[in-house]
């Protein structure tokens, strides 16, 4: 899931008188509690505007928050008494059923039959049924749809793959409504992480009447939910305003009475909102300010796991010795020491730290220390130190002058770098812009759009190196090294290789174990050898944010904040 980071003061001040106060705490086990006096209103800023809020067409970790609160899944993520790092008033969560009452696997775990609870119903009061989650499912991998995560099912649910190559019918993917109650999926072999995926933002169920045919369904006045809260208010690059879904099976005892997400990507603006007390929740904040804001106890810093990279494209910088020595020459040691400053750690492959292999090992450190960025090098040239950042630069210059002395490079070409709107993403482009020059000789222009619209100007492929951050979907490599698989939808840098296809496609179908383990480390090396590089790992993702006032506040490491029985802190 792609991580991304106006707001009018009258309409702060408004938000600010409808949560002055404290208010009783709340606890989601008890019943019965009267509501406080007066209301308790969340007012987080996590992003600026975003894309949609459209579950089937989000790509962002904000845009899957907001979803995370307005619609429940099959499964969904529930807070554990344990807290996160070093903060007290945040909770660790784990995947437990959430529309689902119950569900069972076949012998061949191939199978999964949920039954749906009997209390689940919209926020207009119609009955939450199978087949909603049915349309909604066909719905994601129909090729008409156009969803950057069209391909999530692929070679997971039968027929997902075919159908999303134009090549079956959607009503041909294998799900199915046994009856209003019973869900069932059929798999194309089984899948150790098919339970995380059905937690999922993309997969919640929809309306088909409500959806079917109109653009707008989002908007307040058309949105249909089954989740804790609904968006009542929409005010574009300003606020989106949700409050507690009146049919909601749990809405006795969920915590706020509206939670306010601001929007905006102003770093020194949102840090200004939260310290003059009219946020109460905020992920971005200037790098060099962290240090004192952990010193005054508002900053902490949760595990993440993703990984911050730049994609480089393939059809531009064509030879994959100028792309190697991009990624070679790069100072991550001095990105995270002196610009990032949050206590991420340097990138060694595009598979985050903290994806596990079968045995339970780290997967970026699983073949090696030095990481796959540099194993597949390391072999080719047994004579270069790739474990200091001199002998990257060394062989960096090396394969960079043989692309030039081949003729396969132009030393006048300027490479464009593309960066969303943010302050550390300027930062981090000047950082790796000056390392290519001074180590490469490379001219680099950087250019930034606002996000809404960053995405859509990776698809066509105009940039030369262009930044994304990709927090995992599941905890499983498959959630990072299937988005450069040929045809991808996020495969902005037109990376093809059948035999790393292969492996991915084999992966899929393998049962978790030895095997799978070596497919999928072997991909990783393909992806940084001979003709890779496609994409440049810059650092491995901490989760830095500042709160005030909150507690019983819910957390997973895949980078989502849940407030839905959040707690005025005592």
């Amino acid at each position: 899931m792609m991580n991304t980071k106006k707001v009018f003061a009258l309409l702060l001040a408004l938000s600010m008188v409808l949560s002055l106060c404290a208010c009783t705490s709340k606890n989601p086990s008890d019943t019965g509690e009267d509501k406080p006096s007066e209301p308790f209103v969340v007012n987080a800023c996590i992003a600026s505007e975003p894309e949609t809020i459209d579950p089937g067409l989000i790509s962002s970790v904000d845009g899957s928050t907001y979803t995370q609160h307005q619609f429940e899944n099959l499964m969904k993520y529930k807070m554990i008494d344990e807290k996160v790092a070093d903060d007290s008033n945040m909770l660790k969560t784990e995947i437990v059923p959430g529309q689902a009452a119950s569900y069972e696997v076949s012998d061949d775990l191939c199978v999964y039959t949920f039954t749906l609870r009997d209390d689940i119903f919209w926020s207009d009061g119609q009955a939450v049924t199978a087949n909603d989650f049915v349309y909604s499912w066909r719905r994601l991998v129909d090729p008409a749809t156009a969803s950057d995560y069209g391909y999530f099912l692929d070679n997971i649910v039968v027929n997902a793959a075919a159908i999303q190559a134009g090549e079956k019918d959607k009503s041909e993917l294998g799900v199915e409504a046994v009856d209003e109650k019973t869900f069932k999926v059929t798999l194309e072999a089984p899948c150790a992480y098919f339970l995380e995926m059905c937690a999922f933002a993309s997969l919640v169920p929809l309306r088909e009447d409500i959806v079917e045919g109109n653009d707008n369904w989002t908007d307040p006045a058309n949105i249909v939910v089954n989740g804790p809260y609904k968006v009542v208010e929409w005010v574009h690059d300003s606020y989106i305003r949700m409050e507690p879904n009146e049919k909601y099976y749990d809405v006795e005892n969920l915590g706020p009475d509206a939670i306010v997400w601001w929007l905006s990507d102003s770093e020194t603006a949102i840090l200004s909102a939260y310290q003059s007390g009219e946020y109460s929740f905020i992920e971005t904040f200037p790098s060099d300010m962290i240090e004192s804001l952990q010193a005054s106890g508002d900053c902490f810093i949760n595990p993440y796991v993703g990984t911050y990279y730049l994609y480089l494209n393939c059809s531009k910088i064509t030879d994959w010795r100028v792309r190697a020595a991009m990624v070679l020459s790069v100072d991550r040691e001095n990105i995270v020491k002196n610009v990032t400053q949050g206590g991420q750690s340097p990138a060694t492959g595009f598979v985050a730290s903290g994806i596990l292999d079968s045995t339970g090992t780290d997967f970026a450190y699983g073949v090696s220390e030095l990481g796959a960025i540099y194993n597949t090098l390391q072999e080719k040239y047994p004579d270069a130190d790739l474990s200091t950042y001199a002998g990257k630069c060394e062989l960096a210059k090396k394969l960079y002058d043989e692309a030039v002395a081949d003729g396969k490079w132009d030393p006048q070409t300027t490479v464009v770098y593309n960066f969303n709107t943010n302050d550390t993403h300027k930062a981090i482009a000047e950082a790796c812009g000056s390392d290519w020059q001074t180590v490469l000789g490379m001219s680099i222009s950087t250019e930034n759009q606002e996000w809404a619209t960053y995405t859509n100007g990776l698809g066509e492929h105009n940039f030369g190196a262009a930044r994304l951050g990709w927090i995992a979907d599941y905890n499983d490599p498959v959630t990072y090294l299937e988005l450069l698989v040929t045809g991808n939808s996020y495969n902005y840098g037109l990376y093809s290789n059948e035999e790393y296809d292969k492996a991915i496609t084999e992966a899929k179908a393998t049962l978790a174990g030895a095997e799978r383990d070596q497919l999928l480390y072997k991909a990783e090396e393909i992806l940084f050898g001979e003709e890779g590089f496609p994409v440049c790992p810059i650092y491995y993702y901490t989760n830095m944010y500042c709160m005030k006032g909150l507690s019983n506040v819910g957390y997973t490491t895949m980078g989502y904040f849940f407030f839905w029985y959040a707690e005025a802190a005592k």
